[in-house]
């Protein structure tokens, strides 16, 4: 390995998930953020550039590559996210933003908007389809599907990097496929798919989530669909088996453990990060609260605290930050699981951290795992 390449593996970032609008021109049933405990007001203008101002201060202080992620609600319905690119954007061009994400509904992309996304030099523009036409609309409203198209082609022509989303849930299983398939001839970068999250309106739709056959069934049936396409959506397929670990397992029912493994490379270990990765992650809710993860203990609120305050301040904050030691933690537990301990693709399938009681992690197996 070069000095170089593993000098930006080991270089520590900071990552900003910002939600920051409650706003939404959609419904979704199975919205995260319908629960009552989830804020419905929004920060002004002059507060949120204080945010994003203290959260570059903190990455130059700490020297640190920052990472930046618009989502809401819809953050394309903020009047001053124009300005909030602006500056984001600049920080880029001057190398301490390292990536700019936005997760938003494509209703409202316009000429416009798509130009600002381009001066901004987005890295990816996250949009949810979660089936076909009729099946799409009956999730996410009247229309989405057709928006979500105009607004996905509208992307790919002007060169922002696009994503795709898909919510897996009983009533669009059958349609993973065919999804999957018009994405990525729109020229779509990335298709992920992940199962109903049983937090928000998902623990009120609960009764649509997938059993753990059902699931594996899916994840067949897109194998099935993937060899077929042989080398025609590569870098696609690679990213989709990587990401949807419980592929680890149904390879090796199926006597394919090797290939995964080559496909696939080492187990990066919990949230995605490779071992060793030292990464902050701010998760901040559209009325300036701070918490860990989705769901999990506040730790401050911004812009009346700055980041490096809530830093320096939260024990678990440091915690997270060190991979390694989330990595080992969650062994630790996989050993102590009576359902995980003998597992044969264990490596590759680590417990998740799905909670905090005082300052302990809480671990959990995939909960869509069929193996007894």
């Amino acid at each position: 390995m070069s000095a170089g390449l593993q000098n930006d593996r080991e270089r520590k970032r900071c990552h900003l998930a910002w939600h920051i609008t409650s706003r939404c021109n959609l419904a979704c049933p199975h919205c995260l953020r319908r629960t009552p405990t989830q804020p419905a007001t929004d920060l002004p203008p002059e507060q949120c550039r204080m945010i994003l101002e203290s959260f570059l201060q903190f990455a130059r202080e700490t020297d640190r590559d920052a990472e930046v992620e618009f989502s809401g609600g819809n953050p394309l319905l903020r009047e001053d996210l124009p300005e909030l690119l602006q500056t984001t954007g600049a920080a880029k061009k001057a190398g301490q933003v390292r990536n700019i994400r936005i997760l938003g509904n494509p209703e409202t992309l316009d000429d416009t908007t798509v130009q600002m996304l381009q001066a901004a030099a987005v890295d990816d523009f996250i949009v949810s389809v979660d089936g076909l036409e009729p099946v799409n609309d009956s999730m996410r409203g009247r229309g989405s599907f057709r928006a979500a198209m105009h607004g996905i082609r509208a992307l790919v022509k002007s060169g922002i990097p696009t994503s795709v989303k898909f919510t897996l849930v009983r009533d669009n299983a059958h349609q993973v496929v065919d999804v999957f398939r018009l994405v990525m001839e729109e020229g779509v970068r990335h298709f992920g798919m992940g199962p109903l999250i049983l937090a928000g309106g998902g623990w009120t739709e609960r009764h649509r989530a997938l059993t753990h056959m059902e699931y594996r069934q899916v994840l067949l049936d897109m194998l099935h669909f993937l060899d077929a396409a042989g080398s025609r959506f590569a870098a696609a397929r690679r990213a989709f088996l990587a990401h949807n670990r419980l592929y680890a397992l149904l390879f090796h029912e199926l006597g394919r453990l090797d290939e995964y493994r080559a496909l696939t490379g080492m187990n990066p270990g919990p949230f995605g990060m490779p071992q060793g990765r030292r990464n902050v992650l701010f998760v901040v809710w559209s009325d300036g609260e701070v918490v860990l993860r989705r769901e999990m203990a506040r730790q401050g609120r911004v812009p009346q605290q700055s980041f490096r305050d809530i830093y320096e301040n939260s024990p678990m904050l440091h915690m997270f930050e060190d991979g390694s030691r989330i990595h080992e933690l969650a062994k630790q537990h996989q050993k102590d699981s009576i359902r995980c301990s003998a597992c044969p693709v264990a490596a590759y399938c680590l417990p998740a951290v799905v909670g905090t009681f005082g300052s302990q992690l809480l671990f959990a197996p995939n909960r869509n795992c069929w193996r007894k």
